[in-house]
């Protein structure tokens, strides 16, 4: 289906109509209108049309036109439906035969009257009948194609970790570009992003390609992943030279591209660091003066201990409970266990896989032997796990100071027909899950009332997943899954598919990935959801330099706003100038204005379009400038800064 983010990506890049057909497939519902108004969630609304004949390989015979005139759902309110003709999938387009019918069928007594002409002529007709049409909210969601959203679970991770080494770079690069004479390698940052998007195509990402595709984008994934990290690791180096760390024997630099302060525990050789990141920025550090205390924290057979959560585990190693003491909540649901590894007979293809997956389970992962231990500030209990000729090596973490519990994981899987996952039964009574998407969250619902939401059995999030009551909630981080089962009140993740079509081979073979138990007071926003999600993602990063002078502090904060619902998701150089680019957007659901204020002094600000042209000039005060938010707005801002 369809993001309910697309219609202001959309409308932002001066696209204003959207035409589909892949809602037709839907195998639970039928959508109410052929056309009608998307809005997304933050209001924005673009023109839809969906061909009423469901296909885009239309023979253009008479019974085409004439099941289109009879299955148009709009066709009291409008006179204009599209019709897309010749061989749509896997190209070829239009035959000889298909123009001679159009053109004998043009004025043909007994079927509608046909038009040839281009698609935007006909979206622009369409238009002037707006004033008739209803307006669909929210995601368009497709109930068909599930699996896509964990089939191929290694390309996931490498386009996870790509479009977020992307990221980390562009900031890094924009900065040694404007401070040293590193240039901005726009050229190959261009290309690595368009070999990366080639990859998001509609049957690579989502799994659903032959078994060459995967053994070669997997190869290019690795260089390309390669390439960008030492890209950003020459732009770190460029600007380190420029910190002034005479006042340190042995300096290492730590990096926070997040747009608010973290405390982080970072463990170097053998050594462990209690950190205090500056927003935005970097901070230097003793290589000399790690921590030499940890907080009481307990790693013992049955049990996990920090200074907020304690976790009980039974004589299988599964979880049963997890107690939160600063809120004085038991997590897991009476009598649920939490954290099975459970493995289901799936006996479909890299599309989808049956409904009722949850009635035939194969068995799990068995435990095979156990180790609990502390690692400085770490609790950890290490997992060896078995399931026919897979194993599943999990460490299992509570750190100080954390909510979050870490499962962090290696998989060797053999397995075919088959699928794991990890489910969290949680004592949490909510009629809503939320999810995150991009630029904002989602809500869906937990029950099977309707026909549309027994077709959500199984759906999409990004770096988090949650359920709460107004009090309490529990959210599900990861950092590279996307199948999520929320009914009632257990949070469930789609971890591996082994399907054997297209791909015989599919998803065989090692694995690794992490995902988070994070309990918290209040719904998602109050309980800090968004920012945990980003802090697993974004990783922290370690350098050791020179001891030299240089014109830099040693702790810089590039950017910090005065707002905790505003994320700066992208700091880039402008595609036609030096100038920054700034991409922010609202995360919680809210309007509001915000202050963005520069380390740097800032010559000019202007709003634009997600094209970078310009909106309008922003007023400068202080190296500060403001932006109005919308709840989930996307605003881009073009900067021009005084180094």
């Amino acid at each position: 289906g369809y993001t309910g983010a697309l219609p202001q990506i959309m409308q932002k890049c001066g696209v204003h109509y959207f035409m589909t057909i892949k809602l037709s497939w839907d195998r639970y519902n039928i959508y109410p209108n052929h056309s009608f108004f998307w809005q997304g969630i933050d209001g924005s609304r673009v023109l839809v049309h969906m061909p009423p004949e469901g296909t885009y390989n239309s023979s253009a015979m008479p019974e085409a036109i004439k099941k289109s005139e009879r299955e148009y759902l709009d066709k009291a309110v409008s006179e204009n439906c599209l019709l897309v003709y010749g061989i749509g999938d896997g190209g070829g387009g239009p035959g000889e035969e298909h123009l001679e019918r159009l053109q004998r069928e043009k004025n043909l007594e007994g079927i509608a009257p046909v038009t040839q002409e281009n698609v935007l002529e006909f979206f622009k007709r369409l238009e002037s009948e707006q004033g008739n049409f209803q307006t669909w909210t929210g995601e368009l969601y497709l109930g068909m194609h599930q699996g896509t959203y964990t089939t191929q679970g290694r390309s996931k991770w490498f386009n996870r970790k790509l479009e977020i080494a992307l990221r980390e770079a562009e900031f890094w690069a924009s900065f040694a570009n404007l401070m040293t004479d590193e240039n901005y390698p726009q050229q190959q940052l261009e290309t690595i992003w368009k070999e990366l998007l080639l990859y998001q195509f509609h049957d690579i990402l989502p799994g659903s390609s032959i078994t060459r595709v995967y053994d070669e984008s997997l190869q290019r994934y690795a260089l390309l992943l390669q390439q960008v990290l030492a890209l950003l690791d020459n732009f770190l180096q460029a600007i380190f030279k420029l910190i002034n760390t005479a006042d340190f024997e042995n300096p290492i630099i730590i990096t926070n591209s997040l747009l608010w302060e973290r405390s982080e525990w970072l463990k170097i050789d053998t050594k462990w660091y209690h950190l205090q990141l500056p927003a935005m920025g970097y901070a230097t550090i003793d290589a000399g003066k790690p921590a030499q205390e940890f907080p009481q924290l307990l790693a013992q057979s049955y049990l996990l201990e920090n200074d907020i959560l304690l976790v009980k585990f039974n004589d299988e190693g599964t979880i049963i409970s997890v107690f939160d003491s600063d809120n004085q909540k038991e997590v897991i649901f009476k009598g649920g266990l939490a954290n099975e590894l459970i493995v289901y007979h799936d006996d479909g293809d890299a599309w989808d896989f049956s409904v009722d997956y949850e009635y035939r389970t194969a068995g799990k992962f068995e435990l095979v032997s156990s180790e609990a231990f502390l690692d400085g500030p770490k609790a950890v209990m290490k997992q060896v796990r078995q399931f026919g000729e897979s194993k599943l090596i999990q460490k299992i973490m509570l750190t100080a100071g954390s909510r979050r519990i870490d499962f962090e994981t290696e998989v060797e899987w053999n397995e075919r027909h088959k699928m794991l996952r990890a489910s969290f039964p949680v004592a949490i009574q909510a009629n809503e899950s939320v999810s995150e998407i991009q630029f904002g969250h989602i809500r869906r619902p937990t029950n099977q009332n309707t026909s549309w939401e027994r077709a959500k059995f199984e759906i999409c999030a990004h770096k988090w997943i949650d359920i709460s009551q107004p009090d309490y909630g529990v959210a599900l981080l990861n950092d590279s899954k996307y199948g999520y089962r929320v009914f009632g009140s257990t949070l469930d993740i789609n971890l591996l598919r082994s399907s054997a079509l297209p791909d015989p081979q599919a998803d065989r073979g090692k694995h690794q990935f992490t995902y988070s138990l994070f309990p918290h007071a209040g719904n998602h926003i109050s309980g800090g959801v968004v920012r945990a999600g980003y802090e697993l993602n974004v990783p922290i990063k370690a350098i050791a330099t020179a001891k030299h002078s240089g014109k830099l502090l040693d702790k810089l904060s590039f950017f910090t706003i005065d707002s905790d619902n505003v994320i700066l998701e992208t700091i880039k150089k402008a595609e036609k100038n030096d100038e920054i680019i700034l991409r922010l957007y609202e995360a919680f659901g809210m309007r509001k204005k915000v202050t963005i204020h520069s380390a740097y002094p800032i010559q000019s600000a202007q709003l634009t379009n997600m094209l970078e042209e310009k909106i309008e000039t922003l007023e400068i005060t202080s190296n500060s400038f403001s932006l109005e938010f919308k709840p989930f707005e996307i605003h881009t801002a073009r900067l021009k800064l005084e180094i």
